[in-house]
């Protein structure tokens, strides 16, 4: 069955809340034996309780990914308290939302820090202890890092990071049975309440995270074991795979190329702007 998972060694960043609290009680809820993180102990915990209280199997691993340190010890307690990794979900993260020219040093590197380089550190560590079992890893991504939102130039950057770095470990990882796959959700989290208030709407209406929670356990499942290198995108009711990039237009010429031959190929008309899909172009700023 595709959502059993009896068994399964599991790793879920950054959830004692919102989308990787939903998405660890989903694994849970399907048989894996969950390794439960975040950086405040009482929610940690609260989320562990949760799901033992249920019939699941779940422990708390307490810290940021931030640091690199951590990251191999959170891969270790998942491979001592349950005799290895089978899934990593890198979920872990913030946003310090300000525009290109306010935002500071330190607010564009915790970040990037958090969640692209803790992307990265858990990565490592957990394809080390996968190497002889296999497994999957689930990177998520944001349509912020796919076409941009405004006042996020760090997370955008760290998200479309993320894409990148997943096609990279897809090219290193699958031939020994490790599947890597980019998600980019879309749910009602701590992070979107920024459309509730200030001056940033949205002209629709967040879904629940467990509405979304599913395509992880899919993901987790052997029936995706075909599923690597790729990016997708859910809300709980549209499933999208997105293109990887590819040029729109192509120009050869012999010899040194001059500034007037520049001009003329690259015209109004073959521009490239940026396509978001529905969530993104449902952003009203003023």
């Amino acid at each position: 069955m595709v959502d059993d998972l009896a068994g399964l060694p599991a790793v879920v960043t950054g959830s004692s809340r919102g989308l990787g609290r939903a998405f660890a009680d989903a694994l849970a809820q399907a048989g894996a034996r969950v390794v439960v993180n975040g950086t405040n102990p009482e929610t940690t915990r609260a989320a562990v309780a949760a799901i033992t209280d249920r019939g699941g199997t779940a422990v708390a691993c307490v810290g940021s990914v931030a640091d690199v340190t951590f990251c191999a010890r959170l891969i270790e307690t998942c491979v001592e308290e349950f005799g290895g990794i089978g899934l990593l979900v890198n979920n872990a993260g913030l946003t310090h939302d300000r525009s290109l020219t306010r935002m500071t040093v330190e607010e564009f590197d915790e970040v990037i820090a958090v969640h692209l380089r803790g992307t990265w550190a858990c990565s490592a560590s957990a394809a080390r202890a996968m190497r002889a079992t296999g497994g999957s890893i689930v990177n998520i991504t944001s349509g912020a890092g796919l076409f941009g939102t405004f006042g996020q130039s760090n997370y955008a950057a760290a998200k479309a990071g993320i894409v990148g770095l997943s096609r990279v470990m897809d090219l290193e990882l699958t031939r020994q049975g490790i599947r890597v796959n980019a998600l980019a959700p879309i749910a009602r989290t701590d992070m979107t309440a920024v459309f509730d208030t200030g001056q940033v709407a949205h002209r629709l209406a967040f879904p629940p995270p467990e509405t979304v929670a599913p395509v992880v356990t899919y993901l987790a499942s052997d029936a995706s074991r075909h599923l690597h290198g790729q990016v997708l995108s859910f809300d709980g009711t549209e499933l999208s795979i997105w293109s990887h990039p590819t040029a729109t237009s192509t120009w050869r010429r012999t010899g040194l190329w001059t500034t007037q031959e520049f001009a003329s190929v690259l015209t109004l008309d073959v521009m490239q702007h940026p396509n978001p899909d529905r969530w993104g172009s449902g952003i009203v700023t003023d």
